[in-house]
């Protein structure tokens, strides 16, 4: 069966399914929405995450038992310090009414009532600053170490994976702190709201008693019933509105990105004009996020009308209970069944609306946990590199370096929207100790090969053998240490000089004597010294920063200020390319490397920095097996031991450069080409 086919069982899953489409705004909001209810499924689902959540809360406790029993005790209070409160007022005014019934205030139980109140008062003060204190300890402890759980997860994810778009990581850290947080949230609304029910309850059980909190609680279970939220739905939303998605597009080009084309090219006026019209064509269609709008789109008002009415009818009940029954319910009575009916309306109102989310968070504590399990595309073997076998193959010495044999390797990018493939049927073989150089056309091929040899990818079809063994049955980790990938993509990190250098051998990233020579091979050092701090400084500080009312005002002391923060330093195509190039030296001191590949890392350098480059990378070389992809035929292509010319996927021609200039075809065409450039016959 196709793995892309869905089977029967999970076509039934979803057979009561019902998606309903709407126009909000300048949003299209589809919605899925379950035909009938299904008891069990829920019970599945709450089944499967309520251990989950128990693990979550189990991890949070292991991170700091402290903090963590500190943060429950205080939630526990939350839970009932609103109703203590409401108690203690309630014998305070029935205290003071009595006095004044009698004609005799009793002083000492009034003073008593009211310092019990104000000594309440004050430990629930404190209890709220010390929870607050004590909560943004724990939930920075607690997003720290899920940053480090999700990021070593990333961390092991292989290149295929992480570029499908069903791979990307949905958890973060602070969803792991959230929904813990909104769990037990919910938890403390919940015995709020019980707590303040009986106190009702107690206070009115002589006039109404359970059906007066019933009155009480009609208004916010009316209101979660007859509302609609998408929030704990399946459903997406996307903007299909060109001349607001228009709108977008020329926000952001108001960017640093784009700042010097914007000027060179005179362009602000136009964005303007432009951003102006797209604004004008958009109208008065709304923006807001669709699943506000989705809650709030009524057609008529009786339903604001009808929870308006519920939420008066504890104090209508009171108003007829005096009309009918004047001596059932006193001044002090009805001012603190006033007051608790309010509160006790909001706490069920909150507690019924974390309710709904409770599944979702629950839910969303299975994404953070399988975020944790990673499933790889490409296959691991057992095999460590390199492998003597008991009885070694001709030609095969991990010491002079990898061998390659793919046989009909063919190869497509997912999700690619060419219709022919990446790499067609290839067959060659690199000999150990080779120097290999690719040529071709753009999109001839050549990267791909290189990223095929170097396994970040697997063929689609095919098979490549490294020293005789299928590269599939190798440590895939041990071939990426044997590898040293110099490539056009290679990108600076947002780290130090040095540790950009160093990081090509993670074991002496810290030796500058090694940092230095590195960067002599690679040509970096003679433009590190140009900056103050020399190898320490860093590209990319990564320094976030916020600032109101000091833009323009350039005359502001602390305008000068955060004038003096580090910023990114900004250096040349050339030159990052010669701090790639120094990593890849770097890496060659780890004495694992037994392949060089180099894909086009001189594009940004001169003829002279290119030609440095490849004498260092050859001065190096002892033995290892070297593969280039140059668009350049300088000196290199006549010393290569072999010269693949790659054309629309496919190898078409191989050999030295003697023979294939020889043979007159696609590699001589490209040849001569360059030669012909710096001819005086050459004309345009």
């Amino acid at each position: 069966m196709n793995p892309d086919e869905k089977k029967p069982a999970d076509l039934n899953e979803y057979s009561n399914v019902r998606i309903d489409e709407f126009q909000l705004g300048v949003w299209r909001f589809k919605i899925a929405t379950e035909t009938g209810f299904n008891p069990q499924k829920y019970w599945e689902d709450v089944k499967v995450s309520l251990p989950l959540f128990f693990r979550l809360a189990v991890d949070v406790f292991t991170i700091s038992p402290r903090l963590f029993t500190i943060y429950i005790v205080c939630q526990i209070w939350q839970g009932i310090e609103d109703t203590i409160l409401l108690q203690l007022s309630n014998n305070l005014l029935k205290t003071v009414e009595a006095g004044l019934v009698a004609g005799k205030p009793d002083s000492r139980a009034i003073a008593s009532a009211m310092l019990t109140r104000v000594l309440c008062t004050v430990f629930v003060s404190y209890i709220q600053w010390y929870g607050a204190k004590t909560l943004e300890i724990l939930e920075n402890q607690v997003t720290r170490h899920y940053e480090l759980i999700l990021m070593q997860s990333n961390l092991r994810l292989d290149l295929p994976t992480s570029q499908a778009p069903g791979n990307k990581q949905e958890a973060t850290a602070s969803q792991a702190w959230d929904c813990l947080q909104n769990i037990i949230n919910f938890a403390t609304m919940m015995l709020k709201s019980f707590s303040q029910l009986l106190l009702i309850f107690h206070i009115s059980r002589s006039n109404g008693g359970p059906f007066f909190a019933i009155l009480c609680a009609s208004e916010p279970i009316s209101s979660v019933l007859f509302s609609r939220s998408a929030w704990n739905q399946v459903c997406f939303g996307f903007i299909n509105n060109t001349y607001y998605q228009r709108m977008i597009s020329l926000k952001k080009m108001v960017n640093d990105k784009y700042r010097q084309d914007i000027i060179s090219g005179g362009l602000g006026q136009w964005i303007s004009k432009e951003f102006k019209l797209a604004h004008t064509q958009v109208g008065n269609l709304s923006e807001t996020h669709p699943f506000i709008q989705f809650s709030r789109v009524t057609t008529t008002p009786f339903n604001s009308l009808w929870h308006r009415f519920l939420g008066d009818l504890p104090m209508l009940y009171c108003a007829s209970e005096v009309m009918l029954r004047p001596t059932r319910l006193s001044l002090s009575s009805i001012a603190i069944l006033q007051q608790s009916s309010s509160t006790v309306r909001n706490s069920i109102s909150f507690a019924l609306h974390s309710g709904s989310r409770f599944q979702k968070n629950l839910t969303l504590i299975k994404t953070i946990y399988n975020a944790t399990i990673v499933k790889n595309t490409m296959k691991v073997g057992s095999v460590s590199y390199p492998h003597i076998p008991e009885n070694p193959i001709a030609n095969v010495n991990p010491s002079k370096g990898m061998s390659f044999q793919l046989k009909n390797v063919t190869f497509s990018y997912s999700g690619a929207q060419k219709e022919t493939p990446a790499l067609k049927d290839i067959n060659l073989t690199i000999k150990p100790g080779s120097l290999v150089v690719i040529v071709g056309a753009n999109g001839s091929g050549k990267s791909t090969l290189i990223r095929i040899l170097s396994r970040l990818y697997d063929p689609s079809s095919g098979e490549v053998l490294i020293d005789g063994l299928p590269s599939s049955d190798y440590k895939i980790d041990d071939l990426h240490q044997a590898t040293a990938l110099l490539s056009q993509d290679s990108t600076l990190y947002p780290l130090s000089l040095a540790e950009n250098i160093g990081l090509g051998c993670e074991e002496y990233v810290h030796d500058m004597d090694m940092i230095t020579e590195a960067a002599k091979q690679g040509g970096a050092l003679q433009f590190t010294e140009k900056f103050k701090e020399g190898m320490q400084t860093m590209l990319d500080p990564c320094i976030q920063s916020v600032q109101r009312g000091l833009y323009g005002n350039h005359n502001h002391p602390l305008y000068k200020e955060m004038q003096t923060m580090k910023k990114q330093i900004d250096i040349s195509g050339g030159e990052k390319q010669r701090v790639v190039a120094s990593r890849s030296f770097m890496r060659f001191k780890s004495g694992k490397v037994s392949f060089v590949a180099v894909d086009e890392p001189s594009s940004a350098l001169d003829a002279e920095g290119e030609l440095d480059l490849f004498k260092n990378l050859l001065a190096v070389r002892d033995g290892k097996t070297m593969v280039f992809v140059t668009h350049r035929f300088g000196h290199l292509t006549k010393h290569a031991n072999l010269i693949l010319c790659m054309k629309d996927g496919s190898v078409v021609e191989s050999g030295t450069h003697e023979d294939l200039m020889k043979l007159d075809g696609e590699y001589a065409k490209l040849y001569n080409i360059q030669a012909n450039a710096f001819s005086d016959k050459w004309e345009i």
